[in-house]
């Protein structure tokens, strides 16, 4: 992006003043939905229902939302900001963004949060940085920037929260989400949706790749960890890395929960032999982030090989199935730091008879300390789950449980080590058999 295209960026506004003063105006209330276009960019606005309104006027289109104060939050505001389309090459879109989110000159100060990059649908490139939080008169601030660049074009969007954290946070961020998957660069740019080619595609099936590994807590510590992670493949190019829950297909259950999913294709190989990578476009984040990455492929009998690693094929439940044991799921974590301590766990037990009854129970707890200045407190809690009893039903990948009073809940399942009932994978969870009946 050169000087001039990067001055006019800079000179929309400048300042958390700006910010402050604009949020203390009255604007007059413009509900509105629908697609607009703000300078030959194209994006679909939040409906009236909403709480959105358009305020201010200028080279920024804006909208506001307003927050009443609670019992238990501070009154506060949110502000959607979107730049016109800017003439500038594609690989400067990185400095874009560094000039975009300088216009909050306190926040460009703070460290990136949470980031994410890719493309998008349309093949453009997109950047999203999530930065908080800046205090200022008694106003906390966070900021979400995304670019967006094709090869001539660039735009610019931010959500601004001003003493807005929690569901009003997520509500916000939702919205600000969905507009910006919406975002058109190009009178000809396709709406959002993971839509296979006829290129892509090839592949059928419940995969399983067991991954072990450690990773942090949130006490300061390191957690062992063992996951049976699982991949589906629909033949005509989507793929999914968790089961859909219910009755839904993959197709509704990838426009329900696009971050679950994403596209690939089979490429390399030649007439005799069969293809040799394995080209996988994921759905990063909600604002429509899309990584591709390209793994190298191989069949052994009905399991795959990719980068290396085992992929097991995983046969479903036939429909009335049954099982017979009890299987249980426990989860524990703890940490220390130099002034706290913590630990949590939990277990979950499922029996499962072969006359197609049910019992299920459960507890959890936690524990932590703190030492300030030689002050030390603590609180320990603990719950048991309310036992539950019924009927069940097995079919494919799913698990109903019906309880006494007829309310059915409805969970993914899996076994992961073929021909043992040894280990089921439900809803995401292990749940190892008891063998000590």
């Amino acid at each position: 992006m050169g000087n001039a295209q990067i001055d006019r960026v800079g000179r929309v506004r400048s300042g958390l003043g700006f910010i402050l003063v604009l949020v203390s105006l009255l604007f007059s209330p413009q509900s509105f939905a629908a697609p607009a276009d703000i300078g030959g960019l194209t994006v679909t606005l939040p409906g009236p229902a909403s709480g959105w309104r358009k305020a201010g006027k200028g080279n920024l289109f804006m909208l506001q939302k307003d927050f009443p104060e609670t019992e238990d939050d501070k009154r506060g505001n949110a502000l959607i900001q979107i730049t016109k389309p800017l003439p500038a090459a594609r690989s400067s879109l990185q400095a874009g963004m560094k000039t975009f989110v300088a216009t909050l000159p306190d926040m460009a100060k703070e460290d990136i949060l949470i980031k994410h990059y890719g493309v998008t649908v349309n093949g453009y490139d997109i950047r999203v940085e999530e930065r908080c939080c800046v205090h200022q008169k008694n106003v906390s601030i966070s900021q979400i920037v995304v670019g967006i660049a094709g090869d001539k074009r660039q735009a610019f969007l931010q959500l601004v929260l001003l003493n807005v954290n929690g569901d009003r946070s997520s509500s916000a961020e939702a919205d600000f989400a969905t507009l910006v998957r919406s975002v058109k660069l190009d009178s000809s740019d396709k709406d959002f949706d993971l839509a296979p080619t006829s290129a892509d595609g090839g592949l059928d099936g419940v995969f399983t790749h067991l991954d072990t590994g450690v990773r942090p807590n949130v006490f300061g510590g390191m957690d062992f960890y063992s996951d049976s992670t699982i991949t589906m493949f629909d033949p005509k190019g989507l793929f999914s890395t968790e089961l859909p829950k219910g009755r839904r297909s993959i197709t509704e259950h990838c426009k329900e929960t696009p971050t679950d999913c994403g596209l690939y294709k089979l490429a390399g190989g030649g007439f005799f032999s069969s293809a040799g990578s394995l080209e996988m476009r994921s759905v990063t984040s909600a604002y429509g982030t899309i990584e591709i990455e390209t793994r190298t492929f191989s069949k052994k009998g009905q399991d795959l090989m990719i980068a290396d690693a085992d992929y097991r094929v995983v046969p479903p439940f036939d429909e009335g199935a049954a099982l017979d044991g009890e299987w249980v799921s426990t989860f524990a974590s703890s940490g220390m730091t130099a002034t706290s301590s913590g630990s949590v766990a939990s277990s979950h037990t499922l029996t499962l008879h072969r006359n197609g009854t049910f019992e299920r129970t459960g507890w959890s707890g936690a524990s932590m300390t703190n030492e300030i200045g030689g002050s030390r407190s603590g609180v320990t809690t603990s719950s048991n789950r309310p036992g539950a009893s019924g009927r069940y039903k097995l079919s494919g990948y799913r698990l109903d449980l019906t309880d006494a009073s007829g309310k059915t809940e409805s969970m993914s399942i899996f076994e992961p080590d073929k021909g043992s009932d040894g280990l089921l994978v439900i809803n995401g969870s292990n749940y190892l058999k008891d063998d000590e009946e």
